[in-house]
């Protein structure tokens, strides 16, 4: 599936539609930023805490596989409720996307943030649910997700 993925982004057109640089090649997993491995452990939450109070207005949507074997969806979710905030209504509200169960979403109350999950996807949601990603994006882009 990444084969495809990597034709279409490579494609002049699109990159043209996304402003990225014609001679830019699209690679999974680039190392061209030489991230350390070890930077895998170090605790994000200060940075969500930073992005959520900053007064930044952001509309955050932390996304999760419930099939992904990389970053599992409990460990997402363990660290999304450290943050503090207040759950906006009923945790685990599902979503359907074709008149199935799609996943689950969790809004948080003062905040522009929401998580969800994608029923049967693994650690690249749109590789394995396209239809539900895409869907997703769209509540995303129109507000539909935020609480703020």
């Amino acid at each position: 599936a990444s084969d495809y993925l990597t034709s279409y982004l490579n494609q002049a057109s699109v990159k043209e539609a996304l402003h990225v640089k014609s001679d830019v090649e699209w690679v999974d997993c680039s190392r061209t930023l030489r991230y350390k491995q070890s930077d895998g452990h170090n605790d994000m939450t200060p940075y969500y805490n930073y992005l959520i109070d900053g007064g930044f207005g952001l509309n955050i949507l932390v996304y999760s596989g419930d099939d992904d074997d990389v970053c599992a969806t409990i460990g997402t979710q363990s660290w999304i409720w450290d943050l503090g905030y207040e759950v906006s209504g009923r945790a685990w509200q599902d979503y359907t996307v074709s008149e199935q169960t799609a996943g689950y979403i969790t809004k948080w109350a003062n905040t522009k943030l929401a998580f969800a999950t994608v029923h049967g996807a693994g650690h690249e949601v749109p590789t394995y649910k396209p239809d539900v990603a895409l869907a997703l994006f769209k509540m995303y882009l129109s507000g539909e997700l935020t609480n703020a």
